[in-house]
């Protein structure tokens, strides 16, 4: 993932904590360090610099304490860890609601449909635009990759970073769909699919995506 959409899901789980749903205090934290990460292999010279400086001092905390490569160590664990712990957090809106069974419905479709439309859209778009290994797990996926891949690699190096970057953060808004999506589907089956509790639980937390 690149910097834009990780800087776009940084800001949006922190906003969602801001919000009330504290599950996602881990999920936003993994994602900041993942940004500083991401940034630290921009192109921008002032962004790629500002975030080495922030690894470097993470560097020189770790081996105060005996610790070498902390900051490889910690983006590395930070890059496996959004997922789960956005699924901690799935688990606390569960807990927090009133009605317990509906909401593992809902947030089961919710974060399943959302993961599954992520993993596709990268599968079949993000990756072959950005030039990736793609990784398909059935044949016909292959070949869609295969073939934006083919259209895309005799574009210009500006023309075809442009659209890296309209893929990464098109990213973002298919996660959204998704999520937002399955939510809706949970809603349907849980019963809890009428006007008023389609974007707010009955605890009053604002869990959409």
């Amino acid at each position: 993932m690149g910097v834009y959409a990780t800087a776009i899901f940084d800001i949006r789980n922190i906003g969602k904590v801001s919000h009330g749903d504290k599950g996602r205090i881990g999920a936003a934290a993994a994602q900041t360090a993942n940004l500083v990460s991401a940034a630290s292999k921009s192109s921008i010279e002032p962004l790629k610099n500002g975030a080495n400086t922030i690894l470097n001092y993470v560097d020189d905390a770790g081996n105060l304490i005996g610790i070498t490569n902390t900051a490889s160590k910690v983006t590395n664990i930070a890059s496996k860890a959004v997922n789960p712990l956005l699924c901690v957090a799935s688990g606390m809106r569960v807990l927090n609601d009133d009605d317990q069974y509906a909401a593992l419905i809902e947030e089961s479709c919710a974060m399943g449909t959302m993961f599954a439309g992520e993993k596709l859209f990268k599968t079949l778009v993000v990756n072959p635009v950005s030039g990736k290994e793609v990784k398909a797990s059935t044949e016909l996926a292959g070949k869609i990759a295969s073939s934006i891949q083919d259209a895309t690699k005799n574009l210009s190096g500006a023309k075809k970073k442009l659209l890296a970057i309209a893929a990464d953060i098109a990213l973002v808004g298919v996660s959204i769909l998704a999520f937002d999506t399955g939510k809706k589907v949970g809603k349907m089956l849980s019963g809890r699919d009428s006007e008023d509790n389609i974007n707010t639980s009955q605890t009053g937390v604002d869990y959409t995506s």
